[in-house]
């Protein structure tokens, strides 16, 4: 009789989740820059975005989800490591210049730092980083060839993701040539898609998990002045930036339509997991005019404020035959909760010492079996600030000089009675304030890069 390897036989058992069949794919598209308002299944009315929005009816929208925090170094930290920014090991954009030695690029992670890819790799998963990196210059500790991910191809230095025409990519540890500036070879986006593309072709067989981190619309506000997505609003009697930033909005939804449509044709759609979202809130740099078009929607605040508009981001997720379509939830879930998530669907234990919930159960409806947070905690740098949100309560420091909580005002609002954040009502419930304020302390724990009041390290 013929038997299989032993070998075989274990990676064959490892690729199959609970339900018998090959586990799951997962593929999660995060954008850069994109505010909570700024397409149409949140409420966006002016830019065009379709593709995302037939995502939402076909999948699961959240309304209460959260970034890792409001900028983007930290928040891509949290995402891939399962822990929120008071306990991972980068807690703002910490930049490295180029020396001799290594290529610019952000402050890496450490060797042993656990990301979701590492994580993945242990049920046999092809694993894919494409896009804006920025948690580690090339061949650091930090790299992601060195944190899980098979393949990489895209910006590892978030300073060279400023540009959509940056003449190079990096695929793995090679410079990719582009084309020049203001033409369609030279614009980065489209390789990205690409790329992203041509992975999950090469993978259809066998688990994957691909994260696209994409960088639109974070500025520059750049796009070919020939792609259809842009020439659609030139008759608008808008401001050029803003006809640009449209563009490219509508133009990453086109893509995120052309990958559902891929998996469909694959014939993979219904074993894979595919999330949308962004990596903190709208921006203003590269000239784009503020509130515009609506972008934080009803939050207030935007990028780099510990307000809600700063933190909380679209969350839509699709996987047919398991979502159910059209739902809405108001769960409160975070990017850390990628973590636990992805462990779950690959059949992998959760490691110890992350701040990360599963929400499978959510997604598959299993809605009595869903572990909540106790609390979300937010925290930035440069300047420092922080925020908790504890249910319908939200208590944050704006701005804080000392990780002392009695140093600096503390504001606090209800979100289910002020959604807006408009009206501080921390003079009225004392007993929340010195309840919130032994949060903000349990959940912060010391960082010799990242110190409260103390501005950016001399390097």
């Amino acid at each position: 009789m013929n038997r299989l390897p032993i070998a075989l036989l274990l990676l064959l058992l490892s690729q199959l989740s609970l339900n018998g069949q090959r586990s799951p794919n997962i593929i999660f598209i995060m954008a850069d820059d994109l505010g909570y308002g700024q397409v149409g299944a949140y409420g966006q009315t002016e830019i065009q975005t379709p593709c995302i929005d037939k995502m939402a009816e076909q999948g699961l929208l959240l309304t209460d989800y959260y970034a890792g925090t409001a900028v983007c170094a930290p928040s891509r930290c949290a995402l891939m490591t399962g822990q929120h920014v008071g306990h991972t090991y980068i807690r703002g954009n910490y930049e490295i210049k180029a020396t001799e030695q290594h290529e610019s690029g952000q402050l890496p992670i450490p060797d042993e730092t656990i990301t979701v890819a590492e994580k993945l790799k242990e049920a046999d998963y092809a694993t894919a980083c494409i896009g804006k990196w920025g948690l580690g210059y090339p061949l650091s500790e930090g790299d992601p060839l060195n944190q899980g991910f098979d393949f990489f191809y895209g910006y590892n230095c978030q300073r060279h993701a400023h540009s959509y025409y940056p003449k190079w990519l990096w695929r793995n540890h090679d410079k990719v040539d582009l084309g020049e500036r203001n033409t369609v070879e030279g614009y980065s986006h489209y390789r990205l898609t690409t790329e992203a593309r041509k992975f999950i072709v090469q993978n259809k067989n066998q688990p994957f998990f691909l994260y696209l981190a994409y960088t639109i619309p974070h500025s520059h506000i750049q796009i070919p002045a020939t792609d259809p997505n842009f020439t659609q609003y030139l008759s608008k009697d808008w401001p050029a930036v803003q006809k640009r930033l449209a563009g490219m909005i509508s133009l990453m939804d086109q893509d995120v339509g052309g990958i559902l449509d891929l998996l469909k044709d694959l014939q993979i759609d219904e074993n894979t997991l595919v999330i949308f979202t962004s990596d903190n809130g709208a921006a203003t740099a590269g000239g784009v005019i503020k509130d515009f078009f609506n972008d934080s929607g009803p939050l207030r605040g935007i990028k780099r404020n510990i307000y809600d508009g700063g933190t909380r981001v679209p969350f839509i997720a699709h996987w047919p035959g398991v979502i159910e379509a059209g739902r809405r939830s108001n769960h409160i879930g975070a990017h850390w909760d990628l973590m636990a998530t992805a462990c779950e669907i690959a059949g992998v234990d959760l490691q110890p010492g992350t701040d990360s919930v599963s929400y499978l159960p959510l997604l598959r409806g299993d809605l009595e079996k869903q572990t909540q947070h106790d609390y979300l905690y937010f925290e930035l740098h440069w300047p420092t600030k922080r925020a908790v949100r504890q249910g319908d309560w939200v208590a944050l420091q704006e701005n804080t000089s000392s990780v002392n909580p009695d140093i600096n005002k503390i504001e606090l609002y209800n979100l289910k009675a002020d959604l807006g954040q408009e009206n501080d009502l921390a003079a009225n419930y004392p007993e929340k304030i010195k309840h919130f304020k032994k949060l903000l302390l349990e959940a912060h724990t010391p960082n010799k890069h990242f110190a409260f009041g103390q501005g950016r390290p001399k390097k």
